[in-house]
């Protein structure tokens, strides 16, 4: 199984434009924003979430919060488990939840932790794989407040470029002279890129990213009111300028079909000469969250 797929079948969520969006990643344990319908859609899964990582303050991406803080301290589980809450700094609407949260959410039978976070911040994973964090990076959402994406990041070891025409057998008796880490170096690799909401987001943070999450709130920009979200056809140059392998679409607006998102998006992909493998979350009633994944040939 390929590294997207892995990622992919790990992936649970829903995203429905000024409604609720939200993504749980299995592998990592971590909830990616939480919309309202998180508890409800997830069940038990719930008690696996160590860690939330939230975008920003509006209700559509943490008015899921009570909820699965509630239902993990109530429904049939391991009730000990902590939690850890990662958001922007300074964003108010989030405090005012935190604060709601506290004074209806008492005797809770776990630990929960609040941390506010700021751009280019690495969070330590407590899972089975070491060698992933997850760093936070700017984007443009929210005007005169700080909004972040997070980028799931592996470090990995590859061969200098010095030594990658040697043969096997010099490669091998370099190794035993000088040691492997003479010959090799240390990289890191992104292998999820969440944005959140936003405008384009810069390249430079999601560059060759395994899969990028990106918003694509309008199939035309003419219909955008305020220069805080992303059309489709701007999410598609993102992904190709930073030569990602693979692009999810979510935050659609509900005013579209199906077959409008299809035609407007097999017409860019022609456009642009765009081979990228896209996915897109597709929802207009909550119920078909499980099967909002949509491959297109």
């Amino acid at each position: 199984m390929s590294l997207i797929n892995d990622v992919i079948d790990n992936l649970t969520g829903y995203s429905k434009a000024m409604y609720s969006t939200w993504f749980y990643y299995k592998a990592e344990k971590f909830l990616l924003d939480a919309g309202e319908g998180v508890s409800t859609s997830l069940g038990n899964k719930i008690f696996g979430i160590k860690k939330i990582f939230l975008s920003h303050g509006h209700y559509d991406h943490i008015g899921g919060l009570p909820g699965v803080i509630l239902s993990r301290n109530s429904a049939m589980g391991d009730k000990t488990k902590p939690i850890t809450i990662y958001y922007p700094k300074g964003d108010n609407f989030i405090e005012l939840q935190k604060d709601y949260i506290k004074k209806c959410c008492y005797n809770l039978t776990y630990e929960l932790n609040w941390y506010t976070l700021e751009s280019n911040v690495e969070i330590t994973l407590d899972t089975e794989v070491q060698n992933r964090f997850m760093r936070t990076f700017p984007t443009d959402h929210s005007r005169g407040h700080l909004t972040l994406g997070y980028n799931l990041i592996e470090k990995r070891t590859r061969l200098k470029k010095e030594f990658l025409d040697y043969p096997q057998s010099s490669i091998v008796k370099m190794v035993k002279e000088y040691g492997k880490s003479w010959i090799t170096e240390n990289y890191e690799h992104i292998i999820l890129s969440y944005v959140g909401d936003s405008m384009p987001v810069s390249t430079d943070y999601v560059r060759g990213a395994e899969i990028l999450m990106h918003e694509a709130s309008f199939l035309d920009g003419q219909e955008r009111k305020y220069n805080i979200h992303s059309t489709l056809e701007e999410a598609l140059n993102v992904a190709c300028e930073a030569n990602v392998k693979s692009l999810i679409l979510y935050h659609i607006s509900s005013r579209y079909s199906w077959d409008e998102i299809n035609r407007k998006l097999s017409f860019l992909m022609k456009k642009m000469d765009f081979f990228i493998p896209v996915f897109i979350i597709m929802s207009s009633h909550f119920r078909n969250y499980s099967a909002s994944f949509r491959n297109l040939p």
